[in-house]
């Protein structure tokens, strides 16, 4: 994959991961807690899109 391929990746997988991390602190009302997405997996996946940012944006 190019480097700009693997940056606009990145930024879509970083983008979703805080959408979903948002939701699972936040979720709207209404909202049953068990369709609420589970905090701990958003973190994980939060901490590997800013992984795969990192990695995309070094500098070479």
């Amino acid at each position: 994959m190019d480097k700009k391929t693997a940056q606009v990746s990145a930024k879509l997988k970083w983008e979703a991961a805080c959408e979903r991390l948002a939701f699972a602190l936040n979720p709207p009302a209404g909202i049953p807690a068990e369709d609420a997405p589970d905090l701990e997996t958003a973190v994980r996946l939060a901490q590997a899109a800013l992984e795969e940012i990192r990695e995309a944006f070094k500098a070479e």
